[in-house]
C-alpha cells in the first residue's frame, strides 16, 4: 500500500513540474504599425516596455512638450485652480500657432487655461500658465528642462511651451513616457484631457464658448474610429515638421498602460491619422493580449518529502506555500511555454513535522527567465514516536566522539586491569612457592 502511495506522489510530481494548472486564453496578435516615426507602450504595474519602435531615435516633439508643460504648471498652480487672473502683454509675447484668442487684459481663470491647453492645444493658454507659475517664459522653460533631466530625459531638449517647431527641440518616445507618466500620476491632469468638451466661461473681453477635445481616443465629436472605451486623457497636436503625435492611457482589469506616438503621417485619402490609430491599436493591444494567469496552485501538492522517527507515515507531502499569479501574454501556453523546478533544503525530515514548515522553494520560468519563486511547504503534521525516537538518540550517541572516546578509555582500561591482575596474581604465585621451602 506504501508503494503505491509513493508511486502516486512521484506521478504527481513529475506531471506538476511539467503543467502549471490552467488553459491558455485567446492569443491577441501585435498589431501592424505604420506610418509613424516612433512609438512606445508600457505596463504600469509591472513597469514593463510591451511594444517599441524606435523608441531611442530623436523626434521633434511637437505638443507632446504640452505635457511637461501640464505637469511643472499644474504642481506650482494646482492650488490655485479657481483664482481669476489677468492675461498680460508679456505673457502672449511670441505665441504662435494655435491660440483660443486670449487678449491684454482678458480676465479668466487657471482652470480654464488648463482645459484650452489639453483640450484644443492651446498655446496662449500654455504661455499664460508658464508665467504664472515661474514669473516669465524664460525660467519656465529652465524648469521644465531641469525636470526632464531629473527624469531621466537625456535626449531632451525644451524650447518653447507649445511644441511649436524649432529645430534644437527635441525628444525621444522613451523620454517623453516618462514624463507621461508622471501626468497620469496627476489624477486632476488626467480628468481634466478626458472631458470630450469644455465650455470656456465668458470673460471681461468674450463670450463663452464650448471646446472640444481633439484627442478622438476619448472623444467622437468629429471622428469615432479611433475612440476607445479604455482609454483616456492626456494629449494630441501635430507640427508641419514633427507629424501628429498622441499620448494616452487606458486602464482595465486592473491593468494600465501609457502610449507615446509621434511622427504620425495622415493619409488624405482614407481620412487616416496614422498616430492616433496606432496608440489605438497599441492600447487595445495592451488591454487584451496580455493579463495574469495563475501559474501555481496551492491545492496540489508538487511532490513528497521521506519522514523519520514516525510509526505512521515515512513521508510527507510537499504544496506550493502560496498561489501565483503572473503578468504574461495572452497567448502564452502554460502547459507548455510555462516551466517549473523545485529546489529542496532537506534530504528528508526527522518527525515531529508541523503543517506549514518551509522546505524548498518552487521556481517558474517563462522561457529562460525566471518568472516567480514560491516556497515549498509541508502539507501535514506529522507526530513523533517515542520509542524510536529513544533508539535513534541512542544510536547518535554511539556515533559521537564522546561515546567513541569512553569506549576506547574503558576497552583501555580492561585491557590494563586484566594485565594488571595477571602480574599481580603471578607475583602472589612466586611469593606462596617462596614461603614453601
Amino acid at each position: 500500500m506504501k508503494k503505491s502511495i509513493r508511486f502516486t506522489a512521484a506521478f504527481f510530481c513529475v506531471m506538476l513540474s511539467l503543467l502549471c494548472f490552467i488553459q491558455p486564453v485567446e492569443a491577441l496578435e501585435a498589431p501592424e504599425v505604420e506610418g509613424v516615426r516612433a512609438a512606445i507602450l508600457y505596463n504600469v504595474e509591472n513597469e514593463k516596455i510591451i511594444y517599441a519602435l524606435n523608441e531611442n531615435e530623436t523626434v521633434y516633439p511637437a505638443s507632446s512638450v504640452k505635457l511637461m508643460t501640464a505637469v511643472v504648471a499644474y504642481r506650482a498652480l494646482k492650488d490655485r485652480l479657481g483664482e481669476t487672473v489677468t492675461v498680460t502683454k508679456e505673457m502672449l509675447k511670441g505665441v504662435t500657432g494655435y491660440r483660443i484668442g486670449l487678449a491684454e487684459g482678458e480676465e479668466t481663470t487657471v482652470e480654464s487655461l488648463f482645459y484650452a491647453m489639453l483640450l484644443r492645444g492651446s498655446n496662449d493658454s500654455a504661455n499664460v500658465l508658464a508665467h504664472l507659475a515661474s514669473g516669465s517664459t524664460a525660467a519656465f522653460l529652465e524648469e521644465m528642462n531641469r525636470y526632464a533631466k531629473e527624469l531621466g530625459m537625456e535626449n531632451t531638449l525644451y524650447l518653447n511651451t507649445g511644441g511649436l517647431h524649432e529645430e534644437q527641440m527635441v525628444t525621444t518616445v522613451s523620454d517623453t513616457l516618462k514624463i507621461a507618466l508622471e501626468f497620469a500620476k496627476e489624477e486632476k491632469l488626467l480628468e481634466m484631457s478626458s472631458v470630450t468638451k469644455y465650455i470656456f466661461p465668458a470673460t471681461n473681453l468674450a463670450k463663452q464658448f464650448t471646446l472640444y477635445n481633439r484627442n478622438y481616443l476619448v472623444s467622437r465629436f468629429q471622428e469615432t474610429k479611433y475612440y476607445y472605451e479604455y482609454a483616456k486623457g492626456m494629449n494630441y497636436g501635430s507640427t508641419e515638421e514633427s507629424g501628429s503625435t498622441c499620448t494616452s492611457v487606458a486602464s482595465n482589469g486592473g491593468l494600465t498602460y501609457v502610449c507615446v506616438v509621434i511622427g504620425g503621417e495622415e493619409d488624405v485619402a482614407t481620412n487616416t491619422d496614422f498616430a492616433l490609430r496606432t496608440a489605438s491599436d497599441l492600447l487595445r493591444y495592451g488591454i487584451e493580449g496580455f493579463g495574469y494567469a495563475d501559474v501555481i496552485d496551492t491545492e496540489k501538492p508538487v511532490c513528497e518529502m521521506p519522514v523519520t522517527l514516525s510509526a505512521n507515515v515515512d513521508h510527507v507531502m510537499l504544496y506550493p506555500g502560496r498561489g501565483l499569479s503572473v503578468y504574461l501574454p495572452s497567448d502564452v501556453d502554460v502547459a507548455t511555454d510555462i516551466t517549473v523546478s523545485r529546489r529542496l533544503s532537506f534530504d528528508s525530515l526527522a518527525a515531529p513535522v508541523t503543517k506549514g514548515t518551509v522546505v524548498g522553494y518552487l521556481n517558474v520560468y517563462y522561457g529562460d527567465a525566471q518568472i516567480g519563486s514560491v516556497e515549498l511547504i509541508t502539507g501535514d503534521d506529522v507526530e513523533r514516536n517515542g520509542f524510536l525516537y529513544t533508539l535513534e538518540v541512542i544510536k547518535e550517541y554511539s556515533r559521537s566522539r564522546f561515546f567513541r572516546a569512553t569506549a576506547i578509555s574503558a576497552v583501555v582500561l580492561t585491557v590494563l586491569y586484566v594485565f594488571v591482575s595477571a602480574a599481580v596474581r603471578r607475583r602472589q604465585a612466586r611469593r606462596s612457592r617462596r614461603y614453601r621451602f
